[in-house]
């Protein structure tokens, strides 16, 4: 019986072309949803967007096609990619520090200035949870914040030991070694970043950390990405109303969600657009709409239904990817 992509040992990645990212593209929209619905209830024109955008500022120039409203600010502490953002400024409006994200955290001051934060970490460092720390004790109330860590399993597979040594602290049983299993893993990562917010922000303080949605995804490489909002425990509910019901939602530390998107052409893309959105089994209804497997091996078929059906969930997030004369 074939497992789902998310059952199955971690032994071999698949290799996308990785400059394409579909996973990736479709987190990074969520997180524009995310900000969309928090504009039901809150001023965006307030909030100032900061970002790890590496040389290209991808993120900031989505943002600034969708909420050109939103101030902006990139933190780079490498020299080589700081003068490639230069070059590919999306905006006037995005302000580029050039310093430590360590010492910008350290440094910053909220002056009663909500924030939207995102540490987009490739790496996965006890440092990591200690920038994320000090971030929400600092943040101003309704302010979001976003953290992304590599949650590759087999990165212990052979000396699991290692991560409980690294990470003792702020494991939840530090005993126990981490799983292989991708989606475990990942939810083990979770369950550590709640102990930090739990330190941060205890229960005797008038803030709180509400999340809203966490993923799990690989392009190559396995990433855990959790969104939140800092706010008061009075304005809990409040908060919760504005994504309760959305299906995309994690307001209760339930295991992420995992994002497992096909690499389409445009071409397939348009084949299977009228039949969205699907009742019932949509990865069978939009297999036998193309036709053929997307996969290779034995379980090519059972893979190709799957990633279809996240498809079917997430074809309105889904990245368009084109090529253009220079």
């Amino acid at each position: 019986m074939n497992q789902p992509a998310h059952h199955r040992r971690l032994n071999k990645v698949n290799q996308p072309a990785y400059h394409l990212r579909p996973n990736k593209a479709v987190d990074r929209f969520l997180l524009l949803e995310v900000i969309r619905r928090l504009d039901q209830f809150e001023n965006l024109s307030d909030y100032t967007y900061f970002g790890l955008g590496g040389p290209y500022l991808e993120d900031f120039r989505i943002l600034y096609e969708q909420r050109e409203d939103v101030r902006m600010v990139s933190i780079e502490s490498n020299e080589h990619i700081f003068k490639r953002q230069k070059f590919h400024l999306p905006c006037r409006t995005v302000h580029l520090e050039h310093v430590d994200l360590f010492h910008f955290i350290d440094e910053y001051e909220h002056d009663d200035q909500k924030s939207i934060f995102w540490l987009d970490y490739t790496d996965l460092k006890k440092k990591n949870f200690d920038y994320f720390k000090l971030l929400l004790e600092k943040v101003a109330e309704r302010s979001l914040v976003k953290i992304s860590l590599r949650a590759q399993a087999t990165d212990w597979q052979r000396k699991p030991e290692l991560f409980g040594r690294k990470f003792k602290a702020i494991m939840p049983d530090p005993e126990d070694n981490p799983p292989l299993i991708a989606l475990s893993y990942a939810k083990l990562l979770q369950d550590m970043l709640e102990i930090v917010v739990q330190r941060a922000l205890p229960g005797e303080l008038p803030t709180m950390f509400q999340p809203i949605t966490s993923f799990f995804y690989s392009d190559g490489t396995g990433m855990l990405t959790l969104t939140g909002m800092v706010c008061s425990r009075e304005d809990k509910s409040e908060v919760r109303k504005a994504f309760d019901g959305w299906s995309f939602a994690n307001l209760d530390w339930s295991e992420p969600k995992e994002i497992d998107v096909p690499i389409l052409s445009t071409k397939e893309r348009l084949c299977l657009q009228d039949r969205l959105p699907c009742d019932g089994n949509a990865g069978e209804t939009l297999f036998e709409t193309l036709g053929y497997e997307l996969e290779k091996g034995e379980e090519g078929k059972e893979r190709t239904k799957r990633q279809l059906e996240q498809y079917a969930e997430f074809h309105r997030y889904y990245p368009y990817f084109i090529r253009a004369a220079p």
